[in-house]
């Protein structure tokens, strides 16, 4: 089997505008409508007018976080996570107990690949507000980018308990089992992720790199080709079922997949590899070597 591991990690949960916090109040009617605009807004337009509101000096402790949060979150929702942080960590020193400005910047953390950090604004979420469904599904992506397996599945194990159609809690416990080697428990977890949201193709691109990882590799095409019908720009899925194809024998299909990968990111590495490996198998030694080399360029460790 030549093709090597690519599970992806499904799912992440962030809070939606809709779960905004209101801090318009009978104030000042300038200052209780820039509030009201910090809420209702998004974009530029709400940061503006956080930031009137804020300094208006007419909001203090909770009502004053509640105003800092929005501003975090929606510097957030524009990808700025410097001032997002800002904004959440002066949220959190105004209102210690506010469980949705940890969980929020435990987000961050997990983006920025700060596991640790992420694990603990997770565990104070938590603390606050034990049903968090989400706040467990992050923090068992934390534990599972730290190859703690056991304690991710525990973590998605209280998501499902929470709320049993939690899509990405199956998907991502799925892949805690896979990388644990239970390939059964992770097929199943898959499966009852894609039947929750069928039109989710992580989970199905997962489960069909468990029926490789077992050898099944009619069922992993056949999955792989599903998660490529969903999401046909899925390089992954192309590049996996290119190395299926080429399990089999059938480097023409092989060679589709990987060129089809490589028309949508030229500097897939994985798929450059395979190509330059089924090339090489094909008897084009030259061809072969310059996509293998040109894969190691983009990444020294691939085909390791």
């Amino acid at each position: 089997m030549r093709h090597f591991p690519s599970l992806n990690r499904c799912a992440i949960r962030v809070l939606f505008a809709a779960m905004l916090a209101s801090a318009a109040m009978p104030i000042a009617q300038a200052a209780a409508d820039d509030a009201q605009q910090c809420t209702d807004a998004s974009g530029v337009l709400a940061i503006a007018a956080c930031d009137r509101a804020i300094a208006s000096g007419n909001y203090r402790g909770r009502q004053l976080a509640e105003l800092h949060f929005n501003r975090a979150f929606e510097y957030h929702e524009r990808h700025e996570s410097g001032p997002a942080m800002a904004a959440f960590d002066e949220a959190i020193r105004l209102n210690p107990d506010y469980a949705r400005a940890y969980f929020m910047r435990g987000n961050l953390w997990l983006a920025r690949g700060d596991n640790d950090r992420a694990i603990s604004d997770f565990s104070v979420a938590l603390n606050l507000d034990p049903n968090n469904t989400d706040a467990y599904v992050n923090r068992g992506v934390a534990w599972y980018a730290k190859d703690d397996n056991d304690r991710a599945i525990v973590d998605y194990d209280m998501a499902i308990r929470l709320n049993p159609q939690e899509g990405g809690a199956y998907s991502n416990r799925g892949g805690a089992w896979l990388v644990k080697g239970d390939h059964a428990r992770a097929i199943a977890d898959f499966s009852e992720a894609i039947r929750i949201n069928p039109n989710d193709p992580c989970p199905v691109f997962n489960r069909g790199f468990a029926f490789s990882l077992k050898g099944d590799n009619d069922r992993a095409i056949a999955d792989y080709s599903e998660a490529i019908r969903i999401a046909p720009t899925y390089v992954a899925a192309l590049t996996n079922r290119g190395g299926v194809w080429s399990d089999k024998g059938d480097n023409d299909r092989a060679m589709a997949d990987f060129n089809a990968a490589l028309r949508i990111n030229p500097k897939y590495a994985k798929a450059l590899y395979l190509r330059g490996m089924t090339r090489l198998e094909m008897g084009d030694n030259a061809g072969g070597a310059a996509d293998v080399a040109s894969a190691r360029k983009i990444d020294p460790k691939v085909g390791s």
